[in-house]
């Protein structure tokens, strides 16, 4: 009776355990050489041995080959802090795309930008260059702050929206309530 007993335990460990090797293969062919993938990532950003920001998003992708980039395909979101430690703007959008080689930072698709004094950006592409402190936007821009709105077309400004150039602008809309 042992010997049948061990016998169905030593099966049942031999049967339970298996590599499908043909998922295995579909999973490596799938994935381009030299590359990773990450999922609820968090990148941290310093200057000077103080944190400068940190990129959180659900998922990310990076490839070495030609191109040095980390794409974030299913949205980004980055917190910006300032000398002294406090969230000072905070960047979201559906699509990221980090270059390595130049050192800026892409996002598109629904991009907002909200600064701690409740001042906010949107469009739908935004450059952030972090060693430079600045944004860039080349597209269709809204800009609110309190009872004020601005429209245009391109935005030059720094990364906490309080010094900025708006080009092409179309109007400046008070709102009252």
């Amino acid at each position: 009776m042992k010997i049948l007993g061990l016998f169905l335990i030593f099966t049942l460990l031999l049967t339970a355990c298996s590599n499908d090797l043909e998922r295995t293969k579909k999973e490596k062919n799938n994935m381009p050489v030299r590359s990773e993938l990450g999922t609820n990532v968090r990148v941290y950003y310093s200057e000077n041995a103080q944190r400068k920001a940190i990129l959180t998003s659900v998922k990310m992708f990076r490839r070495e080959d030609t191109m040095f980039k980390t794409y974030f395909p299913e949205g980004i979101r980055i917190e910006m802090y300032d000398s002294i430690g406090n969230i000072a703007t905070v960047i979201t959008s559906k699509y990221g795309e980090q270059n390595h080689n130049n050192n800026e930072m892409i996002a598109r698709d629904s991009v907002q930008v909200q600064n701690i004094n409740g001042k906010t950006l949107k469009t739908n592409d935004l450059i952030w260059i972090p060693n430079e402190n600045r944004m860039i936007s080349y597209g269709a821009v809204e800009i609110r702050d309190g009872q004020e709105v601005i429209y245009g077309d391109t935005l030059f400004g720094d990364e906490n929206l309080k010094r900025y150039v708006v080009k092409k602008v179309r109007g400046r809309v008070h709102v009252t309530k």
